[in-house]
């Protein structure tokens, strides 16, 4: 019985073809396509070949990566219009500007000469820089140097309100020089050296709001003294008392300030003053008393003429030769007025 079982299993092995040895695989040979037979009243099917991805021939391109060029409203009385274009900035009269136009235009000359810019009046509210250069800090320390990395000419414009009391300012690129021969300006770069140049004199202007706002803070409440324009334009102080109040109570302020009186012309209005900075004594040193304040002008010869200005007083601070200080001047002395003015108890 168990070699019929085991005759049975070898016989239906070699029946089914089997084996129990694996053959070693062969590749086969891939079938050739034969090129497909379309009907003559049939259309040929796209072929693979038509969907084939062309070569495209890479261009160079230049990509901007700086951030885009804004301009902010840095001063109180400046607000920008959400969809300029251009670098234009509009500027509204508030308490510290009184007539706009006026204003901005000696805020814009006293920009350039603070910035050092060379300018010229090209029409009436037109205004072209000379080159306005941008350096870059290199090194450190000792071996710190500024090298100049690009310069440019721009073109400011005001466009006033027919009502007078807003004004735009406008700044137009008009030529531009990389020191470094490979570099290039794209457009976006010319829109941010515009609105750039434009924050930098937004920013000067809200400096001076910030000055007036902080001597008026500062001001004693017996006092109306400020600085503006007498009748003729050129800058001077304004009291709100009358002329006679102002003439009578000056000498006092004058002592003060260490401005001794030489001369005086009633019928002018007119007191001639010669300036000596205080130099502490002995006693001060040693009783460490206050000494008087110091007015930012050179020691000499001055001149203070007082004219009526509709219902207010000017003081007008001159030289020797008549001519009348700069407003910048007259900023830096007006803190010290003011000072003065407290410690002497006069009404200006």
């Amino acid at each position: 019985m168990h070699y019929s079982v085991t005759s049975c299993i070898i016989a239906s092995l070699l029946l089914s073809g089997c084996s129990i040895f694996s053959s070693p695989k062969t590749e086969q040979e891939p079938i050739a396509s034969q090129p497909l037979q379309v009907p003559a009243h049939l259309s040929m099917p796209p072929q693979p070949a038509q969907f084939d991805i062309p070569e495209v021939r890479a261009s160079k391109q230049l990509v901007d990566t700086k951030p885009p060029g804004l301009v902010v409203p840095l001063s109180a009385s400046s607000r920008v219009d959400e969809e300029e274009t251009k670098a234009r900035i509009w500027f509204d009269r508030n308490d510290y500007s009184g007539d706009l136009q006026p204003y901005l235009e000696s805020k814009l000359s006293a920009f350039f000469n603070e910035q050092g810019i060379s300018y010229q009046q090209a029409d009436e509210l037109v205004w072209t820089t000379g080159w306005v250069v941008q350096t870059r800090t290199k090194g450190a320390w000792f071996w710190k140097s500024e090298q100049p990395q690009q310069q440019a000419k721009f073109r400011v414009s005001m466009e006033p309100r027919p009502h007078g009391r807003s004004i735009a300012v406008l700044v137009e690129m008009l030529e531009h020089q990389y020191f470094e021969e490979d570099a290039s300006l794209l457009v976006t770069g010319v829109k941010r050296e515009e609105a750039a140049f434009l924050n930098r004199f937004t920013a000067f202007i809200g400096a001076d709001e910030f000055r007036q706002a902080q001597l008026r803070r500062s001001r004693p409440s017996d006092s109306s003294l400020e600085l503006a324009q007498d009748g003729n334009g050129a800058p001077s102080f304004l009291s709100e008392q009358s002329l006679e109040v102002v003439w009578t109570q000056l000498e006092s302020l004058f002592d003060e300030l260490s401005l001794a009186v030489t001369d005086l012309n009633r019928s002018t209005s007119t007191y001639y003053l010669n300036y000596r900075k205080p130099r502490p004594g002995i006693f001060s040193r040693v009783f460490r008393r206050n000494t008087k304040p110091v007015l930012p002008i050179a020691e000499g010869s001055y001149q203070v003429v007082l004219s009526r200005v509709e219902q207010q007083t000017s003081i007008s601070f001159r030289d020797a030769a008549g001519q009348v200080l700069t407003e910048a001047t007259l900023a830096e002395m007006e803190p010290v007025l003011l000072a003065a003015i407290a410690e002497a108890r006069i009404e200006l």
